[in-house]
């Protein structure tokens, strides 16, 4: 008996975010390798299966209802409890600073930072472009109408100048 693993594994992205799905099935083969045709056939029939399977995860995964669970926001989380700053040292030389620091940034105080894939692939562009540090700074400023350090933007700035660099992209490319 021969034991043979079909490993699949695909990768899908949509709005700069990707997906990672994998199957392995495994199964025994009755044929010798004497004969490896029948070999070769059972060994098709398991990446079938296993093609089969994976793409209907897949598609589990991507149906509307599901999209719509993902894109659902999230509960609300409990409102963030704010004490009013103690002041320990007196306040003798205008320096009375909360001792907490600066406030996390929370719904409705800032927006979300870009994520670090965004900046990957940001930085990817920035480099098949062949732009430099003080060339990506003038289109950035350029799309968000303001100056703005790359390590700085939100999720939604980082996508604006990612949908201009990726456009950019495809004129050179062409």
């Amino acid at each position: 008996m021969l034991r043979v693993n079909v490993g699949l594994t695909r990768k899908l992205s949509r709005d700069y975010n990707s997906t990672g799905y994998s199957i392995n099935v495994e199964g025994e083969v009755a044929a010798t390798l004497d004969d490896p045709e029948s070999v070769i056939e059972r060994i098709r029939e398991l990446y079938d299966l296993a093609d089969e399977a994976l793409r209907d995860q897949i598609e589990r995964d991507r149906s509307t209802t599901a999209l719509a669970a993902h894109d659902a926001s999230p509960a609300s989380p409990p409102p963030v409890q704010r004490r009013a700053p103690v002041n320990r040292i007196a306040d003798t030389a205008g320096a009375g600073a909360a001792p907490n620091g600066p406030l996390p940034p929370g719904p409705g105080t800032s927006a979300e930072p870009a994520t670090r894939k965004q900046l990957q692939y940001l930085d990817t562009l920035t480099k098949r472009l062949g732009l430099g540090p003080m060339e990506l700074d003038e289109r950035v400023a350029r799309v968000l109408g303001r100056s703005a350090a790359v390590q700085d933007l939100t999720k939604r700035e980082a996508g604006e100048v990612l949908d201009f660099l990726t456009a950019a992209s495809a004129t050179a490319a062409q």
